[in-house]
């Protein structure tokens, strides 16, 4: 019994000292400090402020800066703690050099709103325009100054239409990401906007009391309740893209209108994806105006079409490798036969034309590659029929998005299905003997061609294209690297596929070849003219839109394949003429380039 009054005892004691503690403390606060503490929490609140995280850097695959980041200033009004907003809008007129009554509207309408968020006044403010508003902060309530990062390009405009723009986000992306904040700029297109999410960071946040004015106080009071936390930043990311060898493509594009795409064969890893003309990516940095953007979309040459990727076009004759391949795997005919070529071929009552008018007279497999005789074509077409062509058509990926990653169109694989499902009308057999040379329906984009050449450079991979080789995040981090990924494999045997790949060799290096203006003498190229109609022969003219669009796929060296290199002018006329010597160009760049990197491991 005496044990437990001694507990009891215990108990009492130490319920009292909590009591008196508790009463001591809420006499401090209430009565000694009370009219203090209210006078405080009367004027003064605590106000939370974003710190942006910086995006990640994009690379080559060699390392080299290709986007990377710069400090930005921007100035923002928190609508709630603008007292006076016509002052307030007119000092900030005068020392941003802005329309005040813009300023005035956006600020005013975010409080109607009863929005807390803070009203974006302008970005990136150079130094004066800082010092200014740093010096009369106290008599600008609301104004708040963000440290933010701003994109910048130290090679301009090269390789625009990979790295892509940013942009300011619409209503559309912040309600697929809450992440977002209604100010932020973020990916539009290209890797910008495919890697959005890698790039991106995870903004932090700084806590600070101000008074009831907006403005920001010091104080001990509520110090201990005060939280920060540091952003986070976004990962970098290394492209697949050798920015040496899409300098070079896009130099020699040149002012031509078109598109050079540079793969390699055994990993699908694209070198280079050149479309001109092209647009500048700096001109987005702060979020474009009306007029430059009025300017971009209205512009003729349509600068903001990635002609690589996006690009569709009647592919001329270096389809042929399609209906060659899917007529000796459907055994209707071996390298051993003969079709006889008069310049023409009759199915009907309608005649087709070889772009040899006096006719290129018996030819085989190999020689009508060789010389791009359209007859021989136009007969196995007809042998072989749509269904047949059309599947292998779709086996080399025609008709269906590479899956690159960066904004791409499928292009046409046509067939009787499509043909009824689009047009509501049956399929023609002249349509099976124009598509038997890349006419007609057929479209394709210079991407789907160069991964079909190197298709049947590695003997019948096709690869899935990929433009990110790696992503590391901030800390050093590996968070993803690129394996070749297969997209299918081209039904043919090896030993039928490789009397393509010869024949390819002869479009080069044969006397008479289509394509001996790529031919180099110390390195073997193997490819494929193609000279692809815009109109019909009886409606061209002397215009150059009418003139024809000039092709040529290649890789190299063709006794080991490494790179396969597309090139397209836009009514560029004769793609042996035009379009083989700019590949020869951009192989005689690879390989030094090669011979350069090489000898400096060596060393």
């Amino acid at each position: 019994m005496q044990d437990f009054r001694n507990r009891l005892l215990i108990v009492t004691v130490i319920l009292g000292l909590a009591f008196l503690v508790l009463g001591s403390r809420l006499w401090y606060l209430q009565v000694l400090k009370g009219e203090e503490f209210g006078q405080f929490s009367m004027e003064n609140h605590i106000r939370v402020e974003r710190i942006p995280a910086p995006r990640g850097r994009i690379l080559d695959r060699y390392g080299k800066e290709l986007v990377v980041n710069r400090i930005s200033f921007d100035i923002y009004v928190i609508p709630k703690d603008a007292k006076d907003i016509p002052y307030l809008s007119n000092s900030l007129s005068q020392a941003l050099n802005l329309d005040s009554q813009r300023i005035e509207e956006d600020i005013n309408s975010a409080v109607k709103k009863k929005s807390f968020k803070p009203v974006l006044i302008t970005k990136d403010i150079n130094r004066d325009q800082l010092a200014y508003i740093e010096a009369r902060r106290s008599s600008l309530p609301g104004v708040i100054i963000e440290i933010n990062n701003l994109r910048q390009y130290p090679h301009g405009d090269l390789g625009a239409f990979i790295l892509g723009y940013i942009g300011k986000v619409n209503e559309a992306e912040l309600k697929s990401n809450p992440k977002i904040n209604s100010n932020d700029l973020i990916g539009k297109t290209g890797v910008e906007k495919g890697w959005e999410d890698s790039l991106r960071g995870k903004d932090g946040y700084k806590q600070t009391v101000t008074d009831a004015l907006g403005r920001e106080v010091v104080s001990d009071l509520f110090s201990e309740d005060l939280q920060n936390q540091k952003s986070m930043p976004g990962n970098d990311v290394f492209l697949t893209i050798d920015i040496e060898l899409q300098k070079a493509a896009e130099e020699i594009l040149g002012e031509e209108t078109g598109a050079i795409v540079a793969v390699d064969v055994n990993s699908g890893q694209v070198l280079a994806l050149a479309s001109k003309p092209s647009f500048n990516p700096s001109d987005f940095i702060k979020g474009i105006d009306s007029e430059t953007w009025t300017k971009l979309i209205n512009d003729e040459s349509s600068p903001l079409l990635n002609r690589a990727t996006q690009g569709l076009y009647a592919p001329g004759s270096v389809f042929k490798m399609v209906p060659s391949v899917a007529a000796l795997n459907e055994g209707v005919i071996n390298e051993k036969d003969y079709i006889y070529c008069p310049g023409y071929y009759k199915s009907g009552n309608t005649t087709f034309r070889c772009w040899k008018r006096g006719g290129h007279g018996s030819v085989n497999l190999r020689s009508a590659i060789v010389h791009s005789c359209d007859v021989y074509f136009y007969k196995i077409a007809e042998m072989m029929g749509i269904s047949n062509l059309s599947k292998y058509m779709k086996a080399f990926g025609y008709g269906s998005k590479t899956e690159l990653g960066i904004e791409e169109r499928e292009g046409i694989a046509p067939s009787r299905e499509w043909k009824l499902k689009k047009y509501n009308k049956p399929w023609y057999k002249g349509e099976t003997i124009v598509s038997s040379i890349g006419q007609g329906y057929v479209s394709v984009t210079p991407l789907q061609v160069s991964m079909m050449t190197a298709a049947v450079a590695n003997q019948g991979k096709l690869l899935k294209p990929a433009i990110v080789k790696e992503i590391v995040s901030y800390t050093g981090k590996e968070t993803f690297e690129h394996t070749s990924e297969l997209a299918g494999y081209i039904p043919i045997k090896k030993e039928m596929l490789e009397l393509v790949r010869e024949a390819m060799v002869g479009v080069v290096n044969d006397p008479g070849g289509t394509g001996r203006g790529a031919r180099m003498n110390d390195y073997t190229i193997a490819g494929k003219t193609g000279t692809a109609q815009v109109v019909s022969l009886d409606s061209q003219s002397d215009k150059r839109k009418h003139r024809d669009h000039a092709w040529f796929t290649s890789y190299a060296p063709a006794e080991s394949p490494e790179i396969a290199v597309t090139v397209l002018i836009e009514h560029g006329g004769k793609g042996g003429a035009v379009a083989a010597p700019i590949a020869k160009k951009i192989l005689e760049i690879y390989k030094k380039l090669k011979e350069e990197r090489e000898a400096d491991d060596n060393v």
